[in-house]
């Protein structure tokens, strides 16, 4: 839905003057074609500036002339990084096969007579990056502000901070792989390596990993922990955090905790393997231990995500704003009061021990907020309840910061009645608790 979505924006707001945009900006970030001119007519940059061709309920959508005259500021999701490259392995599995970079470090220095390239440090760190992630693409299409980053010898732009008007605005790269919750045999998922993969220790794809780490004491926290102290983000009118990865929400993505997966090594009595499993603790939840207190002390106005594909927000008691806006199809659904995320398992099944489930919350937010529900038209229940969320394939939303009253302000609309209006459906203010 994202022609029809930008296309309403241009429609209801008429010009912005910046669009924040949380990560997930196309699907493989390799393939040329979703950003400049997929065959089903809305890539990236065209639906973003009002020149998309796509169809959907008869009704045909141009997106909309947004940043022909305004800057475009994202955040990587994991859709912006590329797993382990090979010239002769289709994009998509490339994208689905990222490691962490121990991984690759450890296979290079395995086979010092394989890899050796006369023990040249450059060759070592470039083999290192082809066979575990990089966001190499990301990074050749936007120019972005550059920040120098605590123990590494050049400027990034994976994480940035730049103000623009009122705003302070400060982009974090907090993302990890997506890996499939299931548990057959032959996934290789959150939870488990596949059957088959056993004895290969290089095909394992170690879980849920992170790409970058947020946990106190990480390179990108200790550059947030100088940004937020900045005489530029003090004196901000309104301080916004924006990252890919859910603190709080309803969706599917929220789960498991934020963290490094535990790799656990089941056996058979002759002491080959049985299963390796992953497992998450709560405790060590990176964003709700490290990241969100950091931002609260701050004083962080608005923290602005993405991950799991529909409309939710929250309020912190501190009065901090959580705002998750990225409801434009492919929704993994919300998973409130009836509706259950999908499980690991908690008994043992044949091939595996099974799972511990203490960090894994079936309904609501497994990180203790409740859902603010919209203050003006909430959706509905088949009941006539309002629901505090957007979580659809048909009905798309978005949300747009007035910086001279502070207001943020969600609309949706329902892509299968093409004449119908947009729908103002919330509204709250920074530096309220509405």
């Amino acid at each position: 839905m994202t022609a029809a979505n930008l296309q309403k924006v241009a429609e209801t707001v008429g010009p912005v003057d910046a669009v924040f945009f949380a990560g997930d900006l196309v699907n493989v970030p390799d393939r040329a074609s979703e950003w400049f001119d997929d065959a089903a007519g809305a890539a990236f940059f065209p639906a973003l500036q009002g020149h998309a061709n796509y169809t959907m309920s008869g009704q045909r959508y141009r997106g909309g002339a947004l940043i022909q005259q305004a800057p475009l500021f994202p955040a990587i999701g994991n859709h912006e990084v590329m797993g382990r490259f090979s010239p002769v392995t289709p994009l998509n599995e490339q994208f689905n096969d990222p490691v962490p970079r121990s991984a690759a470090a450890a296979v290079y220095d395995s086979q010092p007579d394989l890899f050796n390239a006369q023990g040249d440090p450059a060759i070592r760190q470039q083999w290192i990056v082809d066979q575990s992630f990089n966001t190499d693409t990301y990074e050749e299409l936007f120019t972005l502000p550059t920040s120098e980053v605590p123990g590494r010898d050049r400027p990034s732009s994976q994480f940035y901070a730049t103000s623009f008007g009122d705003v302070r605005l400060v982009s974090l790269f907090v993302t990890n792989i997506w890996r499939l919750p299931a548990v057959d045999a032959d996934i290789q998922g959150r939870f488990q390596e596949r059957l088959s993969d056993l004895g290969n220790p290089i095909a394992w794809g170690h879980g849920q990993h992170i790409f970058e780490s947020i946990q106190a004491g990480s390179p990108q926290y200790q550059w947030l922990q100088s940004e937020l102290a900045s005489e530029a983000f003090q004196q901000a009118r309104y301080k916004v955090v924006m990252l890919h990865h859910p603190p709080h929400s309803l969706g599917d993505n929220v789960v498991p905790p934020f963290t490094d997966p535990v790799t656990l090594y089941d056996r058979h009595p002759d002491g080959t393997l049985r299963s390796v499993r992953y497992e998450y603790p709560r405790r060590d939840d990176y964003l709700i231990r490290d990241l969100v207190p950091l931002l609260e002390s701050a004083g962080v106005d608005l923290v602005l995500y993405g991950h799991s594909h529909l409309w939710n927000r929250f309020v912190s008691a501190s009065g901090m704003h959580f705002l998750e806006t990225s409801n434009v199809g492919n929704t993994y659904g919300a998973f409130w009061q009836q509706e259950s995320r999908p499980m690991p398992p908690a008994e043992a099944s044949p091939n595996f021990n099974g799972y511990q489930q203490t960090y894994y919350t079936a309904q609501g937010d497994p990180n203790g907020l409740e859902p603010v529900e919209p203050t003006l038209a909430p959706l509905q229940d088949e009941a006539g309840n309002p629901l505090p969320y957007i979580a659809s394939n048909d009905i798309t939303a978005f949300s747009i910061l007035e910086t001279e009253s502070g207001t943020v302000s969600s609309y949706y609309f329902d892509t299968r009645r093409p004449n119908s209006d947009v729908v103002k459906f919330d509204a709250f203010t920074l530096n309220s608790q509405n």
